[in-house]
């Protein structure tokens, strides 16, 4: 698609959801506690990002399963461990 590119980040790992099922059932245990300015970002077999509800649908839906749940890590952070 025009306008987008393949980017890299720096994140860390914060849980795999195997199924759609587990993400119904565990999503708010495992990621709804971060404070605001710790970006959460969940991404599938195939390198989408999932945001929303239909996301996660089309990745059950098509297979993509399991996504998981990284936490960007901020620039500070980096900074402070050099």
């Amino acid at each position: 698609m025009e306008g987008q590119e393949k980017i890299t980040l720096i994140a860390e790992e914060v849980t795999t959801f195997h199924d759609f099922q587990e993400w119904v059932n565990k999503a708010t245990s495992r990621i709804g506690g971060f404070r605001k300015e710790q970006k959460i970002i969940c991404v599938d077999i195939k390198g989408n990002t999932l945001t929303i509800g239909e996301d996660f649908m089309y990745a059950r839906d098509n297979n993509l399963f399991p996504v998981k749940a990284y936490r960007l890590v901020r620039t500070i952070e980096n900074k402070i461990k050099k």
